[in-house]
């Protein structure tokens, strides 16, 4: 869940096409004008289950991703999406990145986000998934326009995800979009979790500047674990999430922020 919510904003990138009633937002990458941004997420969560005292776990990332347009045929877009600087630490400790860089997916799209496939995998997300990518509406937007997404997401836990987009603002730049993800557990199982955001989104240039959002996650796995939870017993999570997004330079993306601020 930690890596679809990482992944949630490092693929949004939205030119806008003006309508007489609004903006069309659409994916319009360049040739040979690849973006990067940088990704931080720190998130505290806790385990409890009930034969052991509650566990405690740090974390914070730290990603770099380079997006280039490969093809575009009609409003289809292939995109090559690369890790290339992955940074992680656990309760303080660095630790190694699940996925190395110089890591590449390459993504066929629709011009307004929709994932068609997906040549390689990404980290927490199958390759015929667009749960965390934005997609945006088919028609033109205003100011105050609000649209809802769901998509349904099988691990840890079988959840519908429902996300409420709004643009709160629409200047002559820039929009600000709002949005609010909450989670309905398909099994059953008791769940409680809420993810809100804020993207700032130049149309005139049509791009993402950043994006912020926040999550609170509260939910119960059942687990079973020989010659320790040997009868399947409910394991309790808490998870609080923080994450922020920024366009950057290319020099920017390779820096390791940590030891710039002296934390090796």
């Amino acid at each position: 869940m930690k890596f679809r919510a990482a992944s949630l904003v490092l693929a949004m990138f939205a030119p806008v096409v003006l309508h007489a009633n609004g903006v069309l937002l659409q994916y319009n990458y360049q040739e040979n004008k690849p973006l990067f941004y940088v990704l931080n997420m720190q998130s505290a969560s806790s385990f409890t289950t009930p034969d052991s005292p509650e566990r405690n776990l740090k974390m914070e990332t730290h990603v770099a991703m380079r997006q280039e347009l490969i093809e575009k045929d009609g409003d289809e877009l292939k995109i090559a999406m690369t890790i290339l600087n992955a940074l992680q630490k656990v309760n303080d400790v660095a630790k190694p990145f699940p996925q190395g860089t110089n890591q590449t997916q390459i993504v066929r799209m629709k011009t307004n986000g929709t994932i068609l496939s997906t040549l390689t995998p990404v980290p927490g997300q199958s390759p015929d998934q667009n749960a965390m990518q934005m997609v945006f509406p088919e028609d033109a937007v205003e100011a105050g326009k609000s649209w809802t997404r769901i998509k349904e997401i099988a691990q840890p836990i079988p959840v519908e995800t429902k996300t409420l987009y709004k643009i709160t603002q629409l200047g002559p730049e820039q929009a600000i979009i709002s949005s609010i993800m909450r989670l309905e557990n398909t099994a059953g199982d008791a769940i409680n979790a809420t993810t809100k955001g804020t993207t700032t989104f130049n149309h005139k240039l049509g791009k993402i500047e950043q994006s912020t959002a926040e999550s609170k996650f509260q939910f119960e796995i059942p687990m079973k674990v020989p010659g320790l939870l040997p009868n399947s017993a409910n394991v309790k999570v808490t998870l609080d999430m923080q994450i922020h997004i920024k366009e950057v330079t290319e020099a920017e993306a390779m820096l390791n922020p940590w030891e710039s601020k002296g934390n090796k």
